[in-house]
């Protein structure tokens, strides 16, 4: 690539450097082929059954009422075999590069994106919300699966590239210039770093569009459900399964056991 007066630029080695890259500078970045059509088939059809229960569980009209109509919180608490989706390596990765080598499950939240029918996710947000400020280095990032093509018709996400980098919401007319539709084939992941400002779009196809977003935060912000005392007393959970899960960060609940989970941890490390 021809240049000159240049005096520092940056080498990318790997493939996961380029996403990197793409999420620091833009914003997002997207990963192709990280599922096959058959799991984002099976997938899909698990994604029926969890929202059927929790539309059950906590009655249709309340859920009409809070918005929340169409969005399958914490899938995995009901259906384990959820968790391969957080568990990817290759998102594990990217993931432990991004936030360092210690970050937990903040949520698992699917999209059900019905044909003709608005979705309350079409409203402009960010995936940390009520933050109006920057920050030099990532608290959170997205691993937000497709499990349909997403399209111009079917109500893909938007992104606003840049717009993790600002402390503030942009006007209408900056936004209507600059705003992304997020083209992507079934069984890709979109990375983004949780501070960009996103929306789902109107579903104007035939077709229902499923997704699935996994958003992994440091230890310092809490999740959305407290997953770790959910699960904590599960016996085949890996280390690195703990971890993700937020078993490890735990909150210690008196003086005594704050002192001996840290008298534990130097005793190992010695």
């Amino acid at each position: 690539m021809k240049s000159y007066g240049i005096t520092s630029s940056k080498l990318i080695e790997s493939e996961i450097e380029r996403h990197i890259e793409n999420i620091s500078i833009k914003g997002y970045s997207i990963k192709e082929g990280v599922l096959t059509s058959k799991e984002c088939d099976e997938y899909s059809n698990l994604l029926n059954e969890v929202y059927e229960k929790q539309e059950v569980e906590f009655g249709k009209d309340k859920l009409e009422k809070i918005q929340e109509l169409d969005i399958a919180r914490m899938p995995f608490l009901y259906d384990r075999r959820l968790s391969n989706l957080y568990m990817d390596p290759f998102v594990l990765d990217l993931t432990s590069k991004v936030l360092g080598e210690n970050f937990q499950l903040h949520l698992q939240n699917a999209i059900i994106n019905k044909p003709n029918r608005e979705h309350h996710q079409t409203s402009w947000h960010r995936d940390l919300p009520y933050q109006d400020w920057v920050i030099s280095k990532p608290l959170a990032i997205n691993a937000f699966y497709c499990l349909t093509d997403f399209t111009e018709e079917n109500g893909s996400t938007v992104v606003l590239p840049f717009s993790h980098k600002i402390d503030y919401f942009p006007s209408e007319g900056y936004i209507r210039e600059n705003e992304v539709k997020v083209i992507a084939k079934a069984g890709s992941v979109i990375f983004f770093d949780s501070m960009l400002y996103h929306r789902a779009s109107y579903n104007a196809s035939d077709m229902v569009r499923y997704g699935v977003n996994n958003l992994f935060v440091v230890p310092i912000i809490k999740q959305q459900v407290d997953i770790a005392n959910y699960l904590s007393s599960e016996e085949n959970l890996s280390e690195l399964e703990k971890m993700i899960l937020g078993i490890k960060f735990d909150v210690p609940s008196t003086v005594q056991d704050f002192r001996e989970k840290r008298y534990k941890r130097v005793s190992n490390e010695n």
